[in-house]
């Protein structure tokens, strides 16, 4: 890499030095694409750079030589922030465990590269349990763990602490048109905020939870989540309108994620707005439902969304991945799962056992494609 560029390159470069200014356009970011078309977001110097060298800091790059195992697609945000350039500030180690994702490539490199970290999204952690459980392979023990770009479940995150023998699970939420990650879970965190919060709001942004009118409501109360910083996105390109929908000119960014804002700085994720079901007038957000189902023994991973129903304007469908092939699961089952557990309107009308979700490049699941499944296996059968 470092012989590609030839003198004739590096001569052409030179003179753009001077014009080249830490608010300026570095990046055009493409957002993941979880609900709808990925937008092409234009990030600054300054927003990746200090970014990155704030996550180093909160994960103790300055205090250890780490070896990093980044499964993720260097395109994505989470890659290159939290992944490249935060261990360029600090000359730390990533090794990536080949071409595209493979849990069985990951867990090898982590045991031949002496990986003291990894990072991943929820259900790259998902699998990485899966073969372990399947294969009985032995990890070493493993300093630290990074999830982001989805929500993590309390049972996830207890399987990557036990099952991988993950000292330290963080995780991180953070959004491309933040230019990285706006909260991250702190070194000496208790394990109650690690597993009921997305972390600690980073340095230099500023948080706050609205209603639906724009007005700030308590600590502790859901709203969306609107964030800011010097680092923000300068604009989605070529989409003026999209760009006004988002970002103010105040500068807040308007996540889209409904949030609880705790008084110490910690922050929770309810769910994101667009993926709020609305049954019979009640909204219901998937996440406690998701992270209720992944708990029954037979289940692996859980993804809930909203479906069409004449009466109710919405009724529940989840989606599961059983931990074991030759398993089955039923609708009867789930019910009496849930009984006395979760209130009677969030039990799930609705279940389909599935062997892999639709997934962005990225890893994350597209939620739009399981309602769009939903409906296709709807004209099926009739």
């Amino acid at each position: 890499m470092l012989g590609l560029p030839s003198e004739r390159d590096i001569s052409a470069i030179e003179p753009l030095q001077s014009t080249i200014s830490p608010d300026g356009g570095l990046n055009m970011q493409f957002t993941s694409g979880t609900t709808g078309l990925p937008k092409a977001a234009l990030v600054s110097h300054q927003g990746f750079v200090n970014n990155a060298i704030h996550l180093a800091h909160r994960n103790e790059f300055d205090q250890k030589q780490h070896r990093i195992c980044l499964q993720l697609p260097l395109f994505h945000a989470f890659a290159m922030v939290v992944g490249v350039l935060t261990a360029f500030t600090h000359g730390t180690t990533v090794v990536l465990p080949g071409a595209r994702y493979k849990p069985m490539e990951s867990l090898e490199a982590i045991v031949k590269e002496k990986c003291t970290a990894i990072y991943g999204t929820p259900t790259m952690y998902v699998d990485l349990v899966n073969k372990v459980r399947e294969t009985n392979f032995e990890l070493p023990p493993v300093d630290l763990a990074v999830t982001g770009g989805a929500t993590c479940s309390p049972q996830l995150f207890a399987d990557i602490l036990g099952i991988l023998k993950v000292r330290k699970a963080k995780t991180v939420y953070g959004l491309t048109e933040a230019c990285g990650i706006v909260f991250q879970s702190l070194f000496q965190d208790t394990r109650e905020n690690i597993l009921e919060t997305v972390g600690h709001i980073m340095d230099h942004f500023e948080a706050k939870v609205v209603d639906a009118n724009g007005n700030t409501v308590p600590f502790g109360a859901a709203g969306e989540l609107w964030v800011r910083s010097p680092g923000m996105m300068l604009g989605y390109w070529g989409d003026e309108k999209k760009t006004r929908e988002t970002l103010g000119e105040d500068g807040w960014l308007r996540t889209g994620d409904q949030f609880v804002l705790r008084e110490d700085g910690y922050g929770k994720i309810v769910g994101r707005i667009k993926e709020i079901i609305i049954r019979g007038g009640e909204n219901i957000f998937p996440r406690e439902i998701e992270d209720y189902l992944n708990t029954h023994p037979k289940v692996l991973e859980t993804h809930c969304v909203g479906v069409p129903d004449g009466r109710m304007g919405e009724e529940i469908c989840a989606y599961v991945r059983l931990k074991e092939d030759g398993q089955t699961l039923n609708l009867s089952e789930v019910g009496d799962f849930c009984k006395g557990r979760l209130a009677h309107f969030k039990v799930p009308k609705y279940l389909r056992v599935v062997h892999a979700f639709p997934q962005t490049t990225s890893g994350k699941v597209q939620k739009f494609k399981l309602v769009e499944m939903f409906k296709a296996d709807l004209m099926d059968r009739k």
